[in-house]
C-alpha cells in the first residue's frame, strides 16, 4: 500500500511561500547591483517587510547567499545531468558537446546565477556551506564521468600530460577532493583543462570581452569544446564537422534547443547548424 504524503501545516506552507519571496526578490537585488548590492535590508523593503521581520527567514545576508548559490549549482547540475543522460552512451566527443552546450545554454539563461557562482566570488561563500557543495560537486561530477568513462572506453589517454606536471602540481592534484571519480592526477589535470576552457571562453562572452565578431558565436564555442578533448590525449581521428554535426542531428532528437532571447535581441547562436548548412572545418587526428 503507497505511503499518504500528508500536506504540510498552513503555517510551514505560508514560510516557505514567503522564502520563496525572499528569494525572487533578492535575486532581482542580484541581477540590478550584483553581489556586493544585496542586503537583506533592502530585500525587506522590496517585500514591504520590516528589516527585523526577515531575519526570521534568513539570519544573515550570507545565509541568503548561500541559499541562492546552492539553488543556482543545483539547477546547472540538473541540467547537466539530463544532457549526460540524453546523449549517445557510445559517442564520447558528441557527449561531451552535448554536455558543454547545455552548460553555456544554462548560462546564457541564467546571468544572474552564472555571474555568483563563477563570476568575482562574494565574501560570504569564501567558506560554503555544505549544502553548497553538494551541488557543486554534482554538476562537476558530470565532467568527471565524461572523462572517466571515456578514458575506460580507450576514446581518451591523457598520460600525455604526465611530462608536463610537476611534482608539487601532482601533489595539488592528488589533494583535489574527487576520489570518487576514480580519476588520478594525469586525468584529473585533463578535466581542469578542459573545464577552464569552458569557463574561460563562457566567461569572455557573457561578460563581453570576445571581439565583436566572435560575439555569441555558438561554432567557436562548439571548435573550442572539441579541440579541449584533442588537446587532452583523444585516441581517434577527429572531424570537427562530422562531430558537430552528429552532435546536431542528436540535440534536435531529444529537444535541446536554443534559449530564448531577451526581448529585442539577436537570437543567440548555440551552434546548432540550420538544415542543409555546412561547416568548414579541418579534420584533426590526434597527436602521435
Amino acid at each position: 500500500m503507497a505511503a499518504v504524503t500528508r500536506p504540510l501545516p498552513r503555517r510551514e506552507r505560508l514560510r516557505q511561500t514567503t522564502i520563496e519571496e525572499i528569494k525572487k526578490a533578492a535575486h532581482k537585488q542580484l541581477t540590478e547591483h550584483g553581489a556586493a548590492g544585496l542586503s537583506l535590508r533592502a530585500v525587506a523593503r522590496e517585500m514591504g517587510m520590516t528589516p527585523s521581520a526577515i531575519y526570521r527567514y534568513f539570519d544573515s545576508r550570507a545565509a541568503l547567499i548561500h541559499v541562492l548559490a546552492q539553488d543556482a549549482y543545483s539547477s546547472l547540475a540538473d541540467v547537466l545531468e539530463a544532457a549526460f543522460d540524453a546523449a549517445p552512451t557510445d559517442d564520447h566527443m558528441v557527449r561531451w558537446l552535448l554536455v558543454a552546450r547545455s552548460h553555456r545554454r544554462w548560462a546564457m539563461l541564467n546571468p544572474t546565477e552564472y555571474t555568483l557562482i563563477f563570476g568575482p566570488q562574494p565574501d560570504d561563500l569564501t567558506d560554503p556551506s555544505t549544502a553548497v557543495l553538494d551541488e557543486l560537486e554534482r554538476s562537476v561530477a558530470v565532467l568527471l564521468r565524461c572523462m572517466a568513462e571515456a578514458i575506460e572506453a580507450g576514446v581518451f589517454d591523457p598520460s600525455g600530460l604526465e611530462a608536463e606536471l610537476s611534482p608539487n602540481l601532482r601533489r595539488q592534484f592528488e589533494a583535489w577532493d574527487c576520489d570518487d571519480s576514480g580519476l588520478g592526477p594525469v586525468a584529473e589535470a585533463a578535466c581542469m583543462l578542459v573545464w577552464t576552457q569552458l569557463h574561460g571562453l563562457l566567461a569572455l562572452d557573457l561578460f563581453g570581452h570576445l571581439p565583436e565578431p566572435l560575439r555569441g558565436s555558438g561554432e567557436l564555442f562548439d571548435q573550442q569544446m572539441i579541440g579541449a578533448l584533442v588537446r587532452v590525449g583523444c585516441q581517434i581521428p577527429v572531424d570537427f564537422a562530422e562531430v558537430i554535426n552528429r552532435a546536431d542531428r542528436v540535440a534536435a532528437g531529444i529537444g535541446q534547443g536554443a534559449p530564448e532571447p531577451d526581448a529585442g535581441a539577436a537570437p543567440p547562436d548555440l551552434g546548432a547548424a540550420p538544415p542543409g548548412a555546412g561547416r568548414a572545418a579541418p579534420r584533426v587526428l590526434p597527436p602521435a
